[in-house]
């Protein structure tokens, strides 16, 4: 069977924003009129995302469960629902999406089983960086790995991570994400439209990031680095944009080492893509649990040079357009940050071209769709 005319049920943990919730909705996005034939199960009730991909005419279904929890009930109404529905394929979304997927296809008689695939979207650079709870999904699902017709991994890091745990190491597909770059280009004026939200005066230059609040971002660490590049006498401002950052530690070690008039929160927003190319500097300050991060393609795409720390595949992802350095040093991050400063502006507009090429050429949407229908054929073909 063709892969355009399979009947697809994505099962996913949240339709909250997060990257792979993106990433789906990119996806069917990019399908147009084929994505009617894909619909979306959702674990707990629908956050944000859900209305974007009603909007493509794909079906949103909600559990109704609480995050984190999986019961018997929602199990056997998944299974209802995918016994009524008889897709080709069911494709699990996120760790405890995945395992869900798993059990309610198990509770089918084996001749109603659709094909199955997981998509992994995260990094274990060390497991114990995870909640006890997800630790003990992960391992359970290792266990499961062999009974799945096909993993997708976003990052070949987190590929070689999760088969340290136990994963299967046979049928698995690596599907980079995907950036649309005619939603994420240069703008030339999107530094004063940043600089007048975010209040900063004219003059200074502007190091950006884009991520919900959160230990494993670290950015803490990414304040710190502005302190340092302040000491050292650059005139940086630092924005962070996305959930949760009013009131938390980042902001408080921002007050802490008085530099608060130097770090601008946004919160989360729906023109992210009017605000990145506003940045003169990205950087990527987490510690772990990155796989393949969005937020660096999208300001490659944007033609801003990055700084990342070395998790996931951020290595690869900037390759010679950027700066790597390791997770967990904010000096590091602010040397890293200083060196692209000193190399003035031209130097810099050189890379964040290179780096919008780089994207262009190797993580397009349409890369992302054709990888998936290989995916879906493989995995019908295994079954």
């Amino acid at each position: 069977m063709q892969a355009q005319g399979m009947k697809v049920i994505h099962v996913v943990t949240t339709t909250d924003v997060g990257g792979a919730q993106i990433m789906l909705q990119r996806y069917l996005s990019a399908l147009k009129d084929d994505a009617q034939s894909h619909s979306v199960i959702s674990l707990v009730p629908p956050g944000p995302i859900a209305s974007q991909i009603e909007a493509l005419g794909v079906e949103v279904t909600d559990l109704g469960l609480r995050p984190g929890k999986i019961t018997l009930g929602a199990l056997w109404q998944l299974r209802r629902l995918l016994r009524e529905a008889r897709p080709d394929i069911v494709h699990g979304w996120m760790y405890h999406g995945c395992l869900a997927a798993w059990a309610g296809l198990k509770l089918l008689p084996k001749r109603q089983r659709a094909a199955q695939v997981w998509a992994v979207h995260h990094s274990l650079q060390d497991i114990r960086n995870e909640k006890r709870s997800t630790q003990i999904v992960v391992r359970m699902m290792a266990k499961l790995s062999r009974s799945v017709e096909l993993i997708t991994y976003c990052s070949g890091v987190s590929k070689e991570q999760h088969e340290a745990i136990g994963f299967c190491p046979d049928r698995v597909e690596l599907i980079a994400n995907a950036v649309d770059t005619e939603v994420f280009r240069p703008d030339p004026g999107a530094r004063a439209h940043l600089s007048e939200i975010a209040g900063i005066p004219e003059g200074r230059l502007i190091i950006g990031n884009v991520a919900r609040n959160h230990p494993m971002k670290d950015h803490v660490a990414m304040v710190k680095a502005t302190a340092q590049l302040l000491h050292m006498g650059h005139d940086v401002h630092a924005v962070l944009v996305g959930e949760g950052h009013r009131d938390s530690l980042a902001e408080k070690t921002a007050s802490d080492l008085n530099i608060r008039d130097r770090v601008s929160i946004i919160d989360t927003r729906p023109d992210i893509h009017e605000i990145v190319p506003g940045f003169d500097i990205f950087l990527l300050s987490s510690a772990w649990g990155e796989a393949f991060p969005l937020a660096v393609s999208e300001a490659m795409a944007a033609e801003v040079p990055c700084v990342v720390t070395d998790v996931g595949d951020c290595a690869m992802l900037v390759g010679d357009t950027g700066r790597v350095v390791p997770p967990g040093s904010p000096e590091k991050q602010a040397f890293a940050v200083a060196e692209l400063i000193d190399e003035g502006p031209v130097a810099r507009a050189t890379l964040g071209k290179l780096a919008r090429e780089r994207v262009t050429e190797h993580f397009s949407t349409q890369i992302y769709v054709d990888r998936h229908f290989a995916a879906y054929s493989r995995a019908s073909s295994a079954k």
